[in-house]
């Protein structure tokens, strides 16, 4: 299969950064939340939504929402003391993909911050970028604005989704995409493949194996 649809992850897939962690701190520190139990759901819960963070520490719903909003005003505030940086593989990536397939940015980043660092890495070849606010949140809400820009009502029997997350292969299982690709540079791959990832990967680069370019 020749993928015509490629959705990529923004944070930990793309690109790194320590603003993420800091800013789940700094909502921790405001709402009273213990340190050592916030890190300690990061590390049970990887690549999981803020809203999700949020309520498997306690919160109610209402609470988890409000929490979610501060962590995303933080991210914005510290992206600029604690820039992203772009793995190395990225570029050529990207750029190998897009010769042959429609690129789509879904990410739990404001839409702002996402615009942003894809200006910082000249990466143009995004037909669709997805961030996270109030009014759309990364999930089945980015799905149904995915498909309203793809012009093949079966488009996602031709995508494929890459992210380091588990939220990212359920997302691919619970919205029929074939090939689920889950990037993990530790060399963990049970989490991703539980979740649904139908392959795992150590770096992007090793994408170009299995997506036909």
């Amino acid at each position: 299969m020749e993928p015509r649809y490629v959705i990529f992850d923004l944070d930990d897939t793309l690109v790194h950064s320590d603003a993420v962690r800091e800013a789940f701190a700094c909502v921790a520190r405001d709402r009273g939340i213990d340190a050592r139990r916030m890190s300690e759901t990061l590390d049970e819960l990887p690549g999981r939504p803020a809203r999700e963070i949020f309520e498997a520490l306690g919160c109610t719903e209402r609470e988890a929402i409000d929490c979610t909003d501060r962590f995303l005003a933080c991210l914005d505030e510290l992206n600029g003391a604690l820039p992203t940086v772009a793995y190395s593989d990225a570029d050529q990536t990207l750029r190998a993909l897009a010769k042959h397939s429609t690129l789509m940015l879904s990410t739990g980043s404001s839409p702002e911050r996402a615009q942003q660092v894809l200006r910082q890495e000249g990466w143009d070849a995004f037909s669709v970028v997805l961030g996270s606010d109030e009014t759309c949140r990364k999930g089945s809400a980015h799905y149904e604005q995915l498909a309203q820009h793809a012009p093949d009502p079966a488009w996602v029997a031709n995508a494929v989704t890459i992210g380091d997350s588990p939220a990212d292969m359920r997302l691919g299982v619970e919205h029929g995409v074939p090939v689920r690709i889950g990037v993990d540079r530790r060399g963990d791959p049970w989490k991703l493949i539980n979740a649904g990832a139908t392959h795992v990967v150590r770096s992007l680069r090793d994408v170009l194996t299995i997506i036909p370019v």
